[in-house]
């Protein structure tokens, strides 16, 4: 049986935090949830804690886990590199794993190709907020990669469908690749909430990679 583990969730309210929280709390872990808000429907045993990520500092000290769910958008827009910097040197100090939800397209087509931001373009129909998030998540990755505090990360990139518009199914599977994209014998992309949450959690109570991007697919 797995050691429960004191995990805490930035953005543990929004779509892929939320999972994550449940999952955890599910398997017997002790999860913390920071937001600026509390959500109407709470999940059961998590404590959540409304606040900015600026007055998360308790709630991160104490954690064998920091999940960055944080999403920059709204008032958010264009603070994820430093949310994340000022994460990754508090999780360094406190000897604690940070594990970050990526993007899609901060994946690579094929080995040693570039990244899809560094090496495609947008469809001219993708709105402009949702190109400027996938750019913050790249420049996130690229400073983890030139990390120098010694932090234990991982950026857990998920498949191109993965979102609250397209939750997907329940399937109770998922395939892990390293930076290049997975994709299933029709071309597609996707993984449910819930199951990427999943990968996430048997990632960090059974960690595979170190300091890695990684990306979660069916």
């Amino acid at each position: 049986m797995t050691a429960s583990k004191k995990i805490t969730v930035i953005g543990g309210t929004g779509y892929a935090g939320s999972a994550i929280a449940r999952e955890a709390i599910k398997r017997g872990h002790q999860v913390t949830s920071v937001s600026r808000s509390v959500p109407a429907e709470p999940i059961p045993d998590v404590t959540y804690v409304a606040s900015g990520v600026e007055g998360a500092g308790a709630s991160i000290a104490d954690a064998d886990v920091i999940v960055g769910a944080f999403s920059p958008r709204g008032a958010n827009k264009g603070a994820l590199v430093k949310v994340y910097a000022d994460l990754a040197k508090q999780a360094a100090d406190a000897g604690a794993r940070l594990v970050l939800v990526g993007g899609f397209s901060c994946l690579r087509r094929t080995a040693g190709a570039p990244r899809m931001l560094e090496g495609e373009s947008f469809p001219a129909e993708v709105p402009a907020e949702v190109v400027a998030e996938a750019m913050e998540n790249l420049d996130v990755l690229n400073n983890l990669l030139a990390d120098t505090t010694g932090v234990d990360w991982l950026f857990v990139s998920p498949a191109m469908e993965f979102s609250a518009w397209q939750p997907g199914e329940d399937l109770g599977r998922y395939r892990i690749g390293d930076d290049v994209a997975l994709f299933d014998e029709n071309g597609k992309s996707a993984i449910s909430g819930i199951d990427y949450a999943r990968a996430v959690l048997d990632e960090i109570e059974s960690p595979t990679r170190h300091r890695a991007q990684i990306g979660v697919a069916y």
